[in-house]
């Protein structure tokens, strides 16, 4: 077989290379990366875990050392295995391998750069409550991949970091308080100063909300049948793990004090009512990320 002049390849030394050294680079390339994984790993972490380090950093330094420990293996490994000569001086081969690498490894490597930018977001931290694209849970863990989170149910989600780069992410945890908003329907023929009085004494006797801000209620909404009022209580961000009790008895100690001056919120022949809950933070909650 004839190559274009400049081009000097030896197909067959290149296999019969390849071939006598393969065992041996693999030997040497799963012993180094056994001792990466094994015990250089787990002592970045272990030692990390004893500093003051923060948690969504020290997430992604560990993941940093694990893939330096596979490219240490694999460079170590090829050398001890002597991969030179005809396969080290081909420029076609080298560029070929480059290619293939390249189109194989984009989306990885779209995923690390998301990563680098996700590890260095103080909006999005390990622990924290997001929402995106419908989904919703708490981050356990930001490697320079993919992220893993906890869904309520108690699933684990594992996205990648593209995904969370390229879309509107809710954080659901703040320092400040966390509020809880609910519509309640009422007649156009009840007294509406009335029923807002009755929905903030409501707030006001249920545990573990807050007097700042203070309970509202408010008009937001004019429907066919019904006088739209929105009732909005806070809880302490550190009473979060109790939202859906606190929902559950501002709705049923409403509707009780409601019912005990003559205005019944459950005709829903006369009245609208909606049951849609809203949580919102004291600071804004969002943020959308267009890298």
């Amino acid at each position: 077989m004839q190559f274009p002049a400049g081009l000097d390849i030896d197909i067959v030394s290149t296999y019969g290379q390849l071939a006598s050294d393969g065992a041996q680079f693999l030997a040497a390339a799963a012993l180094l990366y056994a001792i990466g994984r094994l015990i250089v790993v787990p002592a970045t972490r272990w030692a990390l875990s004893r500093t003051a380090t923060n948690k969504t950093v020290a997430s992604a330094l560990t993941s940093g050392v694990h893939l330096l420990s596979v490219v240490f293996a694999v460079v170590i490994g090829a050398s001890v295995a002597g991969f030179r000569g005809a396969l080290a001086g081909s420029t076609l081969l080298a560029a070929g391998i480059t290619l293939a690498v390249g189109l194989a490894a984009q989306d990885v490597l779209g995923n690390f750069v998301a990563g680098a930018f996700i590890v260095t977001d103080p909006d999005l931290n390990v622990g924290d409550v997001i929402a995106w694209n419908g989904m919703q849970g708490t981050v356990v863990d930001i490697d320079l991949r993919v992220t893993r989170i906890r869904t309520p149910d108690n699933e684990r989600i594992i996205v990648p970091n593209t995904e969370l780069a390229t879309s509107a992410v809710t954080n659901q945890t703040s320092t400040g308080p966390v509020g809880i908003s609910y519509q309640f329907g009422v007649s156009y023929e009840d007294d509406i100063e009335t029923v807002q009085a009755i929905i903030e004494n409501a707030a006001r006797d249920l545990d573990h909300v807050s007097e700042k801000p203070a309970p509202t209620a408010r008009v937001s909404d004019l429907a066919s049948t019904a006088v739209i009022l929105t009732g909005r209580i806070w809880i302490p961000n550190e009473r979060r793990n109790r939202l859906a009790s606190v929902r559950a008895a501002f709705i049923e100690q409403v509707q009780a004090d409601c019912h005990a001056e003559g205005i019944d919120l459950s005709d829903t022949s006369q009245h609208e009512l909606s049951g849609d809950i809203g949580i919102h933070d004291s600071v804004r909650p969002t943020h959308e990320r267009t890298e």
